[in-house]
Formats: structure tokens, sequence, C-alpha cells
């Protein structure tokens, strides 16, 4: 990573653990398995996808008080008859994909093989036609989603402490490597993919906000030089940041400053290095890490702070490059950041109003420059709580 990784130093941890060697020692093997493309696309999405689309569509006009929580929703008594609707939407999404006969002939041997069936009984389901195929093929793909994403998170909970401990210790041996080769790179790109698929669930998600140097690890491979690796990390920062508990923002925002109090430059930077990127998923993903962080707080000020300190970073000059670029994905960003950007300068605005008010009432009166004086007095209060 070249000037990112200039100064790494590994911190004390897990390494002291005797079974960390046998992670240290899986390092260079992380490259082998992931770079095959599946036979068949399923159309599985995981709660990163959810989560984003969700932060997308949200363009509702209001302060930020009444803006609608991002959280996970509570069990009740309605979950039943919701994910009755939900598995519904699912099936009808998967009938309306599968529509070629080419890819219906081709899952449909593969749900054969899948179910271990010899010749002599392929045969008469060979001869059954098109459309009872289809079925069959629909009802199995359907059956096989629900059953990875039931397994993904039994595994996900024997995964536990332990094997996500192993994950972000490789992650930062590589990451603390002074020389980073084409390998290392490429290994800390695996890593935080198998990340991605930890917090593919609920339970995931917990344990790696569970975990104290996660999200230091992740904002340090911010790194705008990798753009498929810095995708992958700008999407889960930006999960986290909607989905995560009150104080998630805070943990988020210091591990950014951490990073880059380490390579000696503004925080923010390279988040609007990566705007400057060809790879439109990357403008994008990094469009919903800046939005995620501008519009999660409650406070007006920390809002203000956040999104004037990006636009000091180089944001001002991009946006107006950005809003050329023909895609739609990042269309939705661009203007989510617009409408939150103007709702905030409202609210803003209606602070004024009551001195406004009354240094109309007393505009050119005995009383005007009383009043000039009260306010010069107010600006002399100290920022500090208790003196307030």
């Amino acid at each position: 990573m070249d000037s990112y990784n200039q100064r790494f130093e590994p911190t004390s941890g897990r390494d002291s653990k005797p079974h960390k060697k046998k992670g240290s020692s899986n390092l260079n093997t992380l490259n082998d398995d992931g770079d095959r493309k599946p036979k068949f696309h399923l159309p599985f999405r995981n709660i990163t996808d959810d989560v984003l689309d969700r932060f997308a569509s949200i363009r509702i006009p209001g302060s930020k008080k009444e803006r609608p929580p991002l959280s996970h929703p509570k069990p009740n008594a309605n979950d039943w008859s919701t994910a009755s609707s939900s598995t519904s939407h699912h099936f009808e999404d998967l009938s309306s994909k599968i529509t070629s006969e080419k890819e219906i002939l081709a899952l449909f041997e593969k749900m054969m093989e899948d179910m271990n069936l010899n010749e002599e009984k392929k045969t008469p389901l060979r001869d059954k036609d098109l459309s009872t195929k289809r079925d069959m093929v629909i009802q199995y793909v359907f059956t096989a989603s629900k059953t990875v994403m039931l397994l993904l998170t039994s595994w996900v909970q024997s995964f536990g402490h332990e094997g996500l401990g192993l994950l972000l210790d490789i992650l930062e041996r590589s990451l603390f490597k002074k020389q980073q080769e084409k390998l290392d790179k490429k290994n800390q790109h695996k890593v935080v993919q198998c990340l991605k698929a930890v917090m593919n669930n609920k339970y995931g998600l917990d344990r790696i906000l569970g975990e104290e140097k996660s999200l230091a690890l992740l904002a340090r491979a911010i790194d705008p030089t990798q753009s498929a690796m810095m995708t992958d990390v700008v999407k889960l920062l930006s999960a986290i940041c909607i989905v995560g508990e009150e104080n998630t923002l805070e943990k988020v925002l210091e591990a950014i400053t951490t990073a880059g109090e380490w390579r000696g430059i503004e925080r923010f930077s390279p988040i609007v290095q990566g705007l400057r990127d060809r790879s439109v998923q990357l403008q994008v993903a990094c469009m919903q890490l800046i939005n995620a962080l501008v519009t999660s707080p409650d406070e007006l000020d920390l809002r203000l702070h956040i999104r004037n300190e990006f636009m000091r970073c180089g944001l001002k000059e991009i946006l107006p490059h950005l809003t050329t670029i023909r895609n739609e994905a990042l269309d939705i960003q661009l203007k989510v950041f617009e409408e939150h950007k103007e709702e905030d300068m409202m609210e803003f605005s209606h602070r004024l109003e009551d001195i406004n008010i009354v240094q109309s009432m007393v505009k050119d009166s005995n009383a005007e420059p009383y009043f000039l004086s009260i306010l010069q007095h107010l600006m002399l209060i100290r920022n500090d709580y208790l003196v307030r």
C-alpha cells in the first residue's frame, strides 16, 4: 500500500497465544480460494446489501429528529406474518429471474446431481415438460437458499470468538508489514471478504463490533491504491454506522481519526481520494460512507462539522465531476447528500430567526447598542458545559 503502510508496528494482543501460530502459517494460503466464479448465480443477499439499500432510499424531508431510526426491528407478534410475506416475495423474485430455457435445464441437471440420482431415475425426470422443470428448479433454489442462511448463522456461531480473532490477527500482521508485496495485499482483501461473510447476519455483526480492534483494522484498510478491497471496507463501515448502537458512530470516527494520525494526513482524505478513482463501485461506496457518517449524528453541530471537514478535504471540488457520471446508484447517493445538506442548512438558519426578529425591532433605536453589547458579551462565554 506504499505510503499507507510505511509506519505500521504490530500491537500486542492475541499474538502471544500459542494457537495463533496456526493462523499465521495459513497466511499465504488465503489467496488460493475464492477466485473462481460460481457456476450458477443464486440471487442471495446479505445484511450489508439490505442495510445500504434501506439507507439509499431514505430521502425524507424534515429535521434529523423526524427521520425514522435505522435499527434492527424487534420481534413482535406480527413477525410471523411478515416473515411469511417476505418468503412469498423472495419466491416470486426467484420465479421472475429464472426464465431462460438454458438456465432452467442447467439448474435442473445440477439439482439431480445434488439429489444423487442415477441415470435410470434421471431419465423420467428429463422427460418432463419445461414448465414442470422450471417449477422444480425454483423450489430447489428457494429451499437451498433457506438452508444456506440457516447453516451460515449456525456456522458463524460455531466460528465464534476464536475464529474471528484469528482473522483479525492475520489482517493485522499483513497490514503491519513494512514492505507490502502483491500477495500481502491479496491476502488483506481475502480477510476483508471473510469478515464481510461473518457480518452476513446479526450475530456475526455483533461479534465484530465486540472485537476491540476490528474497527481500527478496517479503518487502516481504507487504501485508495486497492480499489476492490477499499470498496468492501467502506461498505462494511457504512453498514456498521447505520445498524450499530448509539456509540458506534463515535467508535468508527475514532478509528478513522487514529488511522489518519498514523498516516500523518487528514482523517477523511483516503475516503475523498477514493472518489477520484475510476471505479464507479468505489465511488458509490465512498459516498455511502460519507452519507452514513454525515447523517447519523443527532446533533446538528456534529453533522455540520463532519460535512464541512469532508468539503475541506476536497469533496467540494469533486462533487461537480461526480454529477457528470451516469450511474443510478451514484446519483442516489449524491441526491441523499445534497438533500440532507439542505435540510441541515435550513435547520441551522432557524437558530437565527429569534435574533433577527429582535434585531429588526431595535434597529435604529436607542436599544440597538445595548442589544449589540448583550450579543458581544454572550460571545465571550467559553464553550464549556460547567461555565455555561
